[in-house]
């Protein structure tokens, strides 16, 4: 089923230009309606996209999707028991005090936060493991990060990688993800993020996803699951993202005055 984004006017590029944050709340306003095609729909194959052959042409293995997941508001959302600036800086509701699938990590300076998972995380994370290279890309800083992602992964076999605020590019005030970190080739790399900033640098990989505020209805992962199930077996997953939720066009306006 071909996906209908919802189209928004942009504002002159001058006006964006003196204001970084009105520019960043229409942003925010036109991923998050192209966030909406996530939903429990399998899309029918586009023309030009390849899947790979089921005979393997060598015996090497065919190289898998690297799927490239945010963390903070799209697999979690904490709350700290007090205001440290480990994570990046974004409105967020303040985090129900109680919530049925929930840990507590302390971090190496005592510091403590309880962490809500959207539901289905264990499960998604699981079955994605099984088909996909599943990083975690975060612009928490990593004694933020790592405690949540030991308990997420304690066996350590779930996530091939993952990637704190270190790896993240800062322009304006704002961090950016370079894919690039994870893989020099992004033909089979995705992105799932539900902060639009992160997909100005490659939006062609970029899958947006509404963000995570411990709704407890919350279906997202599980609708999710059937769009990556989609695009599993093509050569290049960038045509088809592009067709889905045309992230190139919302943010073209923004990528320019944001780089450069």
């Amino acid at each position: 089923m071909s996906a209908t984004v919802a189209q928004y006017p942009m504002e002159p590029r001058s006006c964006m230009v003196d204001d970084v944050s009105a520019a960043k709340k229409k942003m925010n306003a036109q991923v998050r309606a192209a966030s909406t095609v996530v939903s429990p729909v399998v899309a029918r194959p586009l023309s030009g996209c390849h899947a790979a052959s089921s005979v393997p042409s060598s015996p090497v293995e065919e190289e898998r999707i690297a799927l490239v997941l945010d963390m903070d508001e799209c697999l979690v959302h904490s709350k700290f028991y007090n205001e440290v600036e480990y994570r990046q800086s974004e409105y967020r509701p303040t985090a129900l005090a109680q919530y049925d699938d929930s840990f507590e990590i302390v971090m190496d300076d005592g510091e403590r936060a309880i962490v809500h998972k959207r539901p289905g995380l264990d499960k998604f994370l699981e079955e994605a493991s099984k088909h996909f290279d599943v990083y975690v890309f975060t612009a928490g800083l990593e004694a933020y990060g790592k405690p949540i992602l030991d308990e997420l992964d304690p066996k350590g076999t779930l996530f091939t990688g993952r990637f704190f605020r270190e790896s993240c590019q800062q322009r304006k005030g704002m961090f950016l993800k370079d894919l690039r970190v994870v893989r020099k080739d992004l033909s089979k790399v995705i992105l799932v993020d539900n902060n639009p900033v992160s997909f100005l640098m490659q939006p062609s990989n970029g899958i947006p996803v509404p963000s995570f505020y411990d709704d407890a209805n919350d279906r997202t992962l599980e609708s999710l699951t059937k769009v990556l199930t989609s695009l599993r077996e093509l050569d290049d997953v960038r045509p088809r993202l592009h067709q889905l939720f045309r992230l190139a066009d919302l943010l073209a306006e923004h990528q320019r005055m944001i780089l450069s």
